[in-house]
């Protein structure tokens, strides 16, 4: 079971950058910065080296304030590898039945919540931490579209009275300042997306050798690869939903939207915060889209996608609790 969590680890991980990479880029090629191709080129690069080069005090926040470690490692090895490799395979599960739909939801929140389904069916509701649950998931998953809301919304605005006095050496410095974020939306999603399947794997391993959480340099290159080929390899498929479907996207639209993207994910990855990348720039993009006329912006899609959002912890809990028993029983 030590070897299959692992492995499942990785899969998830695969899945994830597959199902969200599409998301990161969606507006770089919308406004046709990139071609869809150079851009989840782009992303699995930018992802992989935000995975390695950005810390893990997400890792920290997931293998530690969600559930009490205690309970992990005062069970058997067998139970704590089962624990976590029902995680994984929950999420694995919501991510590949959203993907298919082509609606970007929150493949962090995906895993969270089948983490806490997998832990209350392995430990029970007691060794779940609620309290940090509800401050550093619920509110942030709540709070953090918002902000990406409200400042691409600002920013789009202080933009065109920039450029409104502007000239064209200023629209060009435009483009290269959006691919250059474009870039640095890709790097801070690869850092707090591949955070989360490094602290389960780390809880996993905790509770296999007896000692206490540690995310070692292994763990964190091998996540950060799989999310890395995963976003090449699929990252195409939620491209249209985000980049054209909510609002139309221009050049200055997109810029506006990765600025205040990665303003809100850096902040994130500073403080531990397993918020949702994907959340955040569809928030940011209706915010854009906003600025110009709420007439803009597809609201039938966009309540789609916060439906998803709003059912995506208690599915995936559910789904992460069934597989667990399943393992159990195998």
């Amino acid at each position: 079971m030590f070897y299959f969590m692992i492995s499942i680890g990785l899969v998830t991980a695969y899945i994830a950058g597959m199902h969200d990479g599409g998301t990161i880029m969606a507006t770089a090629v919308s406004s046709r910065l990139f071609s869809a191709r150079k851009a989840v080129l782009l992303a699995g690069l930018a992802n992989f080296l935000g995975a390695v080069l950005l810390g893990t005090a997400v890792a920290y926040t997931i293998s530690g304030d969600i559930i009490d470690t205690a309970a992990v490692l005062s069970g058997s090895r067998d139970m704590c590898c089962t624990f976590a490799a029902a995680a994984f395979a929950g999420a694995i599960v919501w991510n590949l039945i959203t993907w298919g739909l082509k609606l970007p939801s929150s493949s962090s929140h995906t895993l969270i919540g089948s983490l806490i389904g997998s832990g209350i069916a392995a430990y029970g509701t007691v060794y779940i931490k609620w309290h940090l649950i509800f401050v550093k998931v619920i509110l942030a998953m709540i709070i953090s579209p918002i902000l990406g809301f409200a400042l691409g919304y600002l920013i789009l605005k202080l933009e065109k009275r920039v450029l409104q006095n502007g000239t064209i050496v200023w629209s060009g410095r435009i483009n290269v300042l959006s691919k250059i974020s474009s870039f640095l939306v890709a790097f801070s999603y690869g850092s707090n997306n591949s955070q989360k399947v490094m602290g389960i794997i780390a809880m996993g391993l905790a509770g296999y050798l007896g000692r206490d959480v540690f995310v070692p340099a292994w763990v964190v290159a091998s996540c950060a690869l799989a999310l890395g080929l995963g976003t090449i390899t699929g990252g195409y498929n939620m491209i249209k939903t985000v980049g054209m479907d909510i609002c139309k996207i221009d050049t200055q639209n997109s810029f506006a939207s990765q600025l205040s993207t990665i303003s809100v994910v850096m902040t994130a990855n500073v403080t531990g915060l397993p918020i949702s990348v994907p959340q955040i720039i569809t928030g940011s993009v209706m915010g854009v889209g906003t600025e110009k006329t709420p007439k803009a912006v597809n609201w039938a899609v966009s309540k789609k996608i916060i439906v998803a959002w709003i059912i995506t912890i208690p599915i995936s809990a559910a789904i992460g609790g069934a597989v667990y028993f399943l393992l159990r029983l195998l």
